[in-house]
């Protein structure tokens, strides 16, 4: 069964500087992680909340093996930064 992480982010004072280090930064960490199907990053229109990522992963072992690793700790890291 497919399942997938849901990150949330609300507005920064500093939209410019955010989505530059985002893009930068935070999306090549995530891209590193292994066992991941694929990633889905979004602005948001509106509402509580200014990007959203979706982590997919093919079942909970693969997803469990990526954010228990190095990689999946580093991401989690950088996304506790932002």
């Amino acid at each position: 069964m497919t399942v997938k992480i849901v990150a949330l982010w609300t507005k920064p004072e500093d939209t410019e500087a955010f989505d530059k280090d985002y893009e930068a930064t935070h999306i090549p960490l995530v891209a590193a992680l292994p066992g991941l199907s694929s990633a889905i990053y979004c602005k948001a229109l509106n509402g509580p909340y200014y990007r959203t990522a979706e982590l997919i992963y093919a079942d909970m072992e693969a997803l469990g093996g990526s954010v228990g690793g190095e990689e999946g700790q580093k991401v989690l890291a950088d996304g506790d930064r932002l």
